[in-house]
């Protein structure tokens, strides 16, 4: 079920057994107790729950997209440090761009704490992820987002985008395992430049771009196209070793400065 209107949130609530195991996951992420609560929930159930947490209500789907099954099972350790340094730089007319939505975890996060006048655009193209995306923003109508329904690359066009089934969240252009994909789907896409000056985020506070190692297609041609005093004052970016371009380099040239190296992300700030 992946409509953004039924059932309603609350019918997939979890059950006494699924709570425990949810509890004890995120309680004890790493030990062997906890790893087995997640094997008791996630075998074999492909059933969505609604969940509330980071004062926002969710309905994920942890069987088919590892970032689901992350922010429902061990979000103790989920992009701690990056959510961190976003709730310090908070302020009530607070922009965020969050580039590669998901399901819209950072979305709602920075909307949630930012306040209603926040504005949080949120930048995703796939199918059913996209379905998600907009059922948990419909479900908190407190928060100011956008959805945008389009890919980022480097200009206005179409393209084909790869689904991965088993772990949606690394669908992109082409995927990174280099598997075959399950499904392709073709999807409209506009330059980064083009959707900052359309919903005027050009000189936002903030941006988290996770697009599956295409950030090499897009940055590229936004720096170069973009005043410094238009791009985004915080930048949260997925480092990917197999990127033409280091994005990392490329930004400290533009003028931002590594502020913070996380597991997965570097969070750049510009000076």
């Amino acid at each position: 079920m992946n409509t953004t209107t039924k059932p309603e949130w609350g019918v997939h609530a979890p059950n006494p057994i699924q709570n425990f195991a949810i509890k004890q996951s995120n309680k004890n992420p790493k030990s062997l107790f906890g790893t087995s609560c997640r094997k008791l929930l996630l075998n074999g159930f492909n059933d969505p729950l609604d969940v509330e947490f980071w004062g926002v209500r969710f309905r994920l789907y942890p069987g088919d997209n590892l970032c689901e099954k992350r922010a429902l099972l061990s979000r103790v350790n989920f992009d701690v440090q990056e959510r961190q340094i976003l709730l310090e730089r908070l302020h009530e007319d607070f922009r965020f761009i969050d580039v590669g939505a998901n399901v819209g975890l950072y979305s709602l996060f920075v909307a949630a704490n930012a306040g209603k006048q926040a504005r949080v655009l949120a930048i995703e193209p796939q199918p059913i992820i996209k379905q998600r995306l907009k059922f948990n923003l419909a479900v908190n109508p407190n928060c100011n987002i956008t959805h945008v329904d389009c890919a980022v690359a480097d200009k206005k066009g179409m393209a084909k985008m790869s689904i991965s089934t088993s772990n949606r969240g690394a669908s992109g252009f082409s995927l990174r395992s280099g598997d075959k994909p399950d499904e392709i789907f073709e999807v409209q896409t506009f330059s980064l430049v083009e959707i900052l000056s359309t919903h005027d985020m050009l000189g936002a506070d903030a941006m988290k771009i996770d697009i599956e190692g295409a950030e090499d297609q897009v940055l590229p041609v936004f720096f170069e196209t973009t005043n410094k005093a238009d791009l985004p004052k915080l930048l949260i970016i997925e480092r990917n070793p197999d990127w033409n371009v280091d994005c990392i380099e490329l930004a400290k040239s533009c003028g931002y400065k590594q502020v913070l190296q996380a597991h997965m992300n570097i969070v750049l700030e510009l000076v």
